[in-house]
């Protein structure tokens, strides 16, 4: 395909521009997708702050899309032109041990370089009218959509999909004490994936009493918010028991949880998620933490608390849920801007008090629709 596309591009931190570029052309395994609707991520904030997490700027950021496929490579199997999809860029670099280790047809998911060839983060993202995935590997990168879901709730596939590879790591059972750190569209995924097994008891905890409105109405059991319930060790501590453990002793010594997955990014939150989780207990750092959390390192030694890292997801498995109806997501996109409003959007997006989800509507031709408000 000929021409020039619109793109948001990040020239420097906090300085998007509106230009006008040449459509990338697919090789022979690539896809061109144009977007219908793109999602801003809480990763995106540092980039958009910083200038963190990318290789180099300028850069076309953002990782979060629906769209439709309108050019292919002839090594492109399974897909047609016109095929709605989503997906990311996966691509292994090929001569890093980790790539080297593994049997060839297999996916090096240790690849030491897999990160700097990222959608949105080293190779050009969605914040634009067109954009490619490299190397498709269908069913893994690659995912089409079905027809009962639309194109703005297939934008939020990608995110879901971190609670679709993040909830079954812990091996959560019926009956246990659920605890979520953070109530953006990431705690929401593993919500969402939890309610589907039986007599778990969930607590969800957030500063902002939105969120957690929303969140309640998904299916939260319990709502804390710091700000107006008190500490979220103690609200924990006050429904399930304080629980002492080897040479710790005293009324507020730690949480009762079975399993605390902290989804908030914050490293406070990351710290106090040991102290929530019971002696034995475990606790899933699935939100990205920027800065340095403060831990002592009893609650890991003699606590015994099992840390869970590391970056699960699963697209197809989202996309599955989704068609499915297992996932709710309507209620969790709050607002909506064109694609030439990217930086206002960014500065709602961070405004946790107000915003859960915000999209960016990039095809003007692609239907609005009546649960969202279009911001701008």
């Amino acid at each position: 395909m000929e021409g020039t596309m619109k793109a948001m591009v990040l020239e420097s931190p906090k300085k998007l521009v509106l230009k006008e570029l040449p459509i990338p052309k697919p090789g022979p395994r690539d896809v061109l997708l144009k977007v219908k609707y793109a999602g801003i991520c809480g990763s995106d904030f540092p980039i958009y702050n910083e200038g963190l997490f990318v290789p180099k700027l300028p850069q076309i950021i953002g990782h979060e899309a629906s769209a439709v496929i309108v050019e292919k490579g002839e090594a492109v199997h399974d897909f047609e032109i016109g095929d709605r999809v989503t997906g990311t860029n996966i691509q292994f670099c090929g001569h890093c041990p980790a790539c080297k280790a593994t049997p060839p047809g297999e996916p090096a998911w240790n690849c030491e370089n897999i990160a700097t060839m990222g959608l949105g983060f080293g190779v050009p993202g969605v914040f634009a009218e067109y954009f490619m995935i490299h190397d498709v590997i269908p069913g893994l990168s690659l995912v089409k959509i079905a027809d009962t879901v639309d194109d703005l709730e297939a934008a939020t596939i990608e995110p879901m999909c971190t609670g679709a590879g993040w909830y079954s790591v812990p091996d959560p059972k019926p009956g246990d004490k659920i605890v979520i750190t953070g109530a953006g569209i990431i705690g929401e995924s593993v919500l969402q994936q939890l309610l589907s097994i039986p007599d778990l008891e969930i607590v969800m905890v957030d500063y902002s009493q939105m969120r957690l409105d929303i969140a309640k109405k998904m299916g939260a059991h319990h709502i804390c918010n710091p700000a107006i319930d008190g500490d979220a060790l103690d609200f924990v501590i006050n429904l399930w028991g304080n629980k002492e453990f080897l040479y710790n002793y005293g009324d507020r010594i730690s949480g009762n949880a079975d399993i605390v997955y902290e989804c908030s990014g914050n490293a406070k939150a990351w710290g106090q998620a040991i102290q929530i989780a019971k002696p034995g207990g475990k606790v899933c750092t699935v939100g990205t933490c920027e800065g340095m959390a403060e831990v002592f390192p009893q609650w890991i030694q003699l606590k015994q608390v099992q840390l869970l890292g590391g970056l699960y997801g699963s697209i197809p498995q989202s996309a599955a849920d989704m068609d499915a109806g297992k996932l709710k997501v309507r209620d969790l996109v709050t607002h909506v801007f064109p694609l030439e409003k990217l930086d206002e959007a960014f500065h709602v997006a961070m405004d946790a008090q107000h915003a859960l989800k915000v999209l960016i509507k990039v095809d003007k031709r692609a239907p609005d629709y009546p649960y969202h408000k279009l911001g701008g």
